[in-house]
């Protein structure tokens, strides 16, 4: 798995694998999450130049993400 592919893996098996399988979390906890990562994305676009598929989980430390959430 390349380190570009890694984020979207895990994201991907954070939703399906721990939210709906063994949370059985509603609709709305996920479309909540679903629409936050999109804004945390957009951002990254903004501020990072990199779309998210370029995006890797280096690219999400600390200081990006308290940036991200003054943005918000």
């Amino acid at each position: 798995m390349s380190a570009s592919n890694d984020l979207a893996v895990l994201i991907e098996r954070w939703f399906t694998d721990r939210l709906m399988r063994h949370r059985g979390v509603s609709s709305n906890t996920i479309a909540s999450y679903r629409d936050t990562f999109r804004l945390l994305f957009a951002f990254a676009q903004t501020r990072l130049g990199r779309s998210p598929s370029q995006l890797t989980l280096r690219d999400l430390d600390a200081p990006f993400i308290g940036a991200f959430l003054e943005d918000l």
